[in-house]
């Protein structure tokens, strides 16, 4: 074979390879291309979902902050209310024991007449008197106690109550 024909030989076989090796690049770049899409539309989609639990995340955050500012709106009501009771049940008390006040100096009329019977009461009334009144104090400082407790059982439980509701609503 001549010269020529083995220079025309070996360009046609460089062509072929050049042809062959310029339709793979093609291929692999169209391939490369649409594996660039699909990792961009999966950020894309991350993103996305990563946007949304944040938003609901937040969004669940600030209705736990609204029923739980709503337990401290209620039982600050509850505590005025409870509070008027209490300056009620003071101002019973106050009356109770001006009314015993009364009694005793009512007794000490009594007692005079009674003298003149010869008949003496005074220590039965006296002891009677000072039990109506420590009754009276202590119901007061129960009734106190009580309703705080109880005020604070109630928070208590509107608070568990909102919180056990949000973890259902998940």
């Amino acid at each position: 074979m001549s010269s020529a024909r083995w220079l025309g030989l070996v360009v046609l076989l460089a062509i072929a390879c050049f042809a062959t090796w310029k339709v793979d690049a093609w291929r692999y770049g169209k391939q490369l291309a649409d594996v660039r899409k699909e990792f961009a539309d999966y950020k894309s989609d991350i993103a996305t979902a990563a946007t949304k639990a944040s938003e609901d995340a937040r969004a669940l955050e600030q209705q736990r902050q609204r029923d739980i500012e709503k337990v401290r709106t209620d039982a600050a009501e509850q505590k005025q209310n409870d509070d008027a009771l209490a300056d009620l049940q003071r101002a019973d008390g106050n009356r109770l024991r001006e009314q015993i006040g009364q009694l005793l100096a009512d007794k000490g009329i009594l007692n005079t007449r009674l003298a003149e019977r010869g008949k003496a009461i005074e220590d039965l009334v006296d002891l009677l008197a000072e039990l109506r009144s420590e009754a009276d104090g202590y119901a007061g400082e129960l009734a106190a106690a009580l309703t705080a407790s109880r005020r604070a059982g109630f928070a208590c439980e509107r608070s568990y109550e909102a919180l056990v509701r949000l973890e259902l609503a998940r």
